[in-house]
C-alpha cells in the first residue's frame, strides 16, 4: 500500500490527492475548497463542501480577497489543468500552503466517490 503523504505533494507540494484531501475533509481540517469551473460545469458535478470561483475571478485578481484566511486553499477543476494557473494566482499573492487536487473532479469520482456523475 502506498503512503499517500508522499503521493499527495510533489517535490514544489503543490498538489494534493483524492485520498488525502478527502481524509483531510473527514477530519475536520481547515481547508477552503474551491472549485474554478465554470457554473455549467458545478451543476454537472462537484465535491461537497466545496465552492464556485470560476478560474477567470482568480487570473483578473477579484476573487483573493475571497480566500479564508486560517484555511489552507485548495482548488480543483474537471482534470487538474486549469487549476495550476490558479495555484500560481494563491502564491503569488502570498497563499505559500495553497494546492491543487491531483486530476481534478475526475479523480475524486474515481478514486472516491463512483456515484457522482464525470462529463
Amino acid at each position: 500500500m502506498s503512503d499517500d503523504r508522499h503521493r499527495a505533494a510533489p517535490a514544489d507540494g503543490s498538489a494534493i490527492t483524492p485520498r488525502h484531501l478527502k481524509r483531510l475533509l473527514d477530519q475536520g481540517a481547515p481547508i477552503d475548497l474551491v472549485d474554478v469551473r465554470e457554473p455549467h460545469e458545478w451543476e454537472i458535478v462537484r465535491i461537497p463542501g466545496a465552492r464556485l470561483v470560476p478560474m477567470r475571478e482568480w487570473l483578473d485578481g477579484s476573487a483573493l480577497p475571497t480566500l479564508r484566511q486560517g484555511r489552507t486553499p485548495v482548488f480543483y477543476c474537471r482534470t487538474g489543468r486549469r487549476t495550476l494557473e490558479v495555484l500560481a494566482v494563491a502564491r503569488e499573492a502570498g497563499f505559500a500552503d495553497a494546492v491543487h487536487l491531483e486530476g481534478g473532479v475526475v479523480a475524486w469520482v474515481n478514486e472516491i466517490d463512483p456515484r457522482l456523475p464525470v462529463y
